[in-house]
């Protein structure tokens, strides 16, 4: 299997209103479909291409770091320790060297 095809999970631990929950964090490689400047940050569509679905997220600091259609980036999904209703995870925008750009509720 490629390298770009490996996601990173990570599992940890928590405990909630006395509860244990295990919670788990994937990180993968994801594509810049579109690029555009809004008034102080740009909107940014990248596709997750193991599930075929783009995600939106509104407000990435504008440059640096300088992104373009095709780049490649990284998304984090993160499961979420308490329960909102119709939300189940936080889903991250990162570059290919951690820097969070935005982040989203899905």
């Amino acid at each position: 299997m490629p390298d770009n095809d490996t996601d990173v999970v990570q599992t940890t631990e928590t405990e909630i209103g006395g509860i244990r929950k295990k919670l788990k964090k994937i990180k993968r490689k994801c594509t810049v479909v579109r690029v555009a400047q809004a008034k102080a940050w740009r909107n940014v569509v990248v596709l997750d291409p193991k599930t075929n679905k783009k995600y939106f997220f509104g407000k990435v600091v504008n440059p640096p770091p300088e992104i373009n259609p095709g780049d490649e980036l990284y998304i984090g999904y993160e499961d979420l320790p308490y329960e909102l209703p119709g939300i189940q995870q936080k889903i991250i925008l990162m570059t290919l060297d951690g820097f969070q750009l935005d982040w989203t509720m899905v």
